[in-house]
């Protein structure tokens, strides 16, 4: 049989196709789609935030610096997201992105495609039209594209020699540093070895060891020294896991052709040629591996969280598979010259997990999942489980932590669901609007990924599609953080496996992993769903920034809410308020950024500028001059600036 007779033409689902299904590209007045307004953000911090180690070589959090947005895997953000959107460039259409981009201090991105046809192990990217800038060969052979690229500060940050900036990538047997010109700082071995094909999903960094940290699917851990490359630990630490159970060894209940149909689509984008694809998908659904995603390190402390399986015995027989998950604590020992890793204490939970632990910024909580909906708090101290939640549906993904009002954001196909740890229990607020399209029959709106949080709202991708998995049309929503409801929404994107990556400009950029839409093509194509969806598009879309003007606004009156905040309880914390003293003029700078192309664009007066510039300019001022003293004048000016919006 000739699976793919057909295939393309049949499934070139246009959106005027779309249209008489009855989905819209914009959802009306709901999502601001018709005039590209939105209200003022109703969200503010609220008391004492938890405050981030202070460390030079850890950058600053105005941008995805690493896979889940820094080292605590908080996928969260310190400017405001671009508040109207419009779907931009794409590049590469033909790679496979697990993983999302990087973004370095000018904005350039990093991105390692997954298993691609072109031996590339690294790409950079311009970030205004996605040119390429530069790649590095994968000289080794080992399997790329699962790995995050990391951006740390380079020893030439300070007074020091060398570059201000450096990109470190690591996969299973090789580990590079270049700086941001592509130049190679050094380029190792990591000691692991393999003659099956293993992933390693990106590197982390411990400040207190100086080292890079790599976490592999079968349960090893490599360190290196961050400047040379040496090994930091003298030989990987194993993970005391056995492998997850198979599961079906296409990776789901596929008829045969169906099967054949996504080996050959996701053969388009992915060189599977030397590589089981029922392997890939097993690997993409976290099947036969000990690890299914990334890693967190306490910057704190430098202690290592690993969600994995548990010790095989943990799920009450010995046989060689591990149907347990567990949260391991790791920590660096001294050894001689160098460092040891030793396990201090796990926390084992009945069912897996792919959920990336991720940390309190203060260092104090860490959280994962179970594949049964629960979400778990464990106290990092000794690996206590403090609290477990049942949200309602299978958390997807890691969970994003905020720095303020003790928020968490957790990821479910029915949405979003805001929690609140009450230090004892965890506590549902809100859960999100999923009402930003007007559905063709058979379809409801899911949500695709982990959230995003950004000082003026949470980032999401929807889709409409068929429960649980099925998905038609992608795009992107932001939701005010205080309702859950929808700000604004666009089409635009692939759907992805990965997280919404956001730059230094406030766009998203997407890795397009389009594995899902891939099986929901080829389902429909046998008549096992209803309808399909669009030929698939791999590479990097961004989602662009328009309407600069409403940027400038939102990023003004996020940095005066946080100043006010900030003032009122200086004297309570003031550790918090000079985190947030840091966070203010990140906004203001934004907002200077934004104002330079709203102008150009004529979306923003001059004179009406030269009025938000004055106060943006006493604000900072009083904060540079004042300290916490000028929180609260600075907060005055910045509420001033805001106003000009009303």
């Amino acid at each position: 049989m000739d699976v793919l007779h057909g295939f393309t033409t049949r499934l070139s689902f246009t959106v005027a196709a779309f249209a008489s299904a009855g989905l819209v590209l914009c959802a009306g007045a709901l999502s601001g789609c018709d005039d590209g307004d939105t209200a003022q953000p109703r969200w503010a911090p609220d008391g004492c935030r938890t405050v981030p180690a202070d460390d030079d070589v850890l950058p600053s959090r105005v941008a995805y610096r690493n896979f889940h947005s820094d080292e605590a895997s908080t996928d969260e953000i310190s400017i405001a997201f671009a508040p109207v959107f419009r779907e931009g460039w794409t590049v590469d259409p033909d790679m496979f992105h697990a993983t999302g981009p990087v973004f370095d201090s000018d904005g350039n991105l990093y991105v390692s495609p997954g298993l691609p046809h072109e031996p590339v192990a690294l790409i950079s990217l311009d970030p205004n039209d996605g040119e390429r800038r530069f790649t590095i060969p994968n000289t080794s052979g080992a399997a790329s594209g699962a790995s995050t690229p990391m951006v740390l500060s380079g020893p030439g940050n300070g007074e020091g020699e060398g570059p201000k900036e450096m990109i470190v990538v690591g996969l299973y047997d090789r580990a590079f540093a270049v700086d941001v010109d592509g130049a190679v700082l050094w380029d190792v071995p990591t000691g692991l070895t393999s003659d099956e094909v293993h992933f390693v999903f990106g590197v982390n960094y411990a400040p207190a060891v100086d080292a890079i940290v790599g976490v592999a699917d079968d349960g090893l851990v490599y360190a290196l020294d961050r400047l040379t490359g040496q090994p930091a630990i003298e030989e990987p630490f194993q993970l005391p896991g056995e492998n997850s159970p198979e599961g079906n060894p296409r990776g789901s209940e596929l008829p045969l052709e169906v099967s054949i149909c996504v080996a050959l689509e996701l053969g388009k984008l992915a060189n599977l040629s030397d590589f089981d694809v029922s392997l890939l998908i097993s690997f993409l659904n976290g099947n036969g591996v000990q690890v299914a995603n990334h890693f967190s390190i306490d910057a704190n402390t430098s202690n290592v969280w690993i969600a994995a399986t548990a010790p095989d015995a943990e799920d009450g027989k010995v046989d060689g598979v591990s149907e347990f998950g567990a949260l391991y604590k790791l920590e660096f020992l001294s050894r001689g010259d160098g460092y040891e890793l030793v396990e201090v204490c796990h926390e084992s939970f009945e069912g897996g997990s792919s959920s990336t632990p991720a940390l309190r910024k203060d260092g104090s909580r860490v959280y994962t999942s179970n594949n049964a909906g629960r979400l778990i708090a464990v106290d990092t101290v000794d690996c206590r489980r403090v609290w477990d939640l049942d949200v309602g549906g299978v958390i997807n993904g890691s969970v994003a932590v905020s720095s303020d009002n003790d928020e968490l954001y957790v990821n479910t196909r029915g949405g979003i669901v805001q929690v609140f740890d009450r230090g004892d229990a965890g506590v549902v607020g809100w859960r999100s609007k999923m009402d930003a399209f007007d559905l063709p029959p058979d379809t409801v709106a899911l949500n695709t990924t982990v959230p995003g949080i950004g000082a003026n709202a949470i980032s999401m991708q929807f889709a409409a599609g068929m429960p649980p998995n099925d998905f038609i049309k992608a795009g992107l929503a932001q939701l005010d953080r205080a309702t859950g409801e929808v700000r604004y929404f666009a089409y635009g994107g692939e759907t992805t496996i990965a997280v919404m990556n956001t730059g230094p400009d406030g766009s998203v950029y997407i890795g397009n992993s389009p594995f899902r839409r891939i099986i929901t093509n080829c389902k429909a194509e046998y008549d096992l769903l209803p309808i399909g969806g669009a030929p698939v598009v791999g590479g990097i879309t961004k989602l662009e920034a328009e309407r600069l003007d409403l940027l400038v606004r939102d990023a003004a009156c996020a940095a005066a809410d946080r100043a006010r905040n900030a003032g009122s309880n200086s004297d309570v914390c003031p550790r918090s308020a000079s985190a947030d003293i840091v966070q203010v003029k990140e906004l203001i700078a934004q907002a200077r950024w934004a104002a330079t192309q709203a102008i150009e664009d004529g979306d923003l007066g001059a004179q009406e500028w030269t009025s938000i510039e004055a106060e943006l300019a006493t604000a900072e001022q009083l904060l540079s001059q004042d300290g916490l003293e000028g929180l609260t004048p600075a907060s005055e000016a910045l509420r001033r600036a805001c106003s000009t919006f009303e």
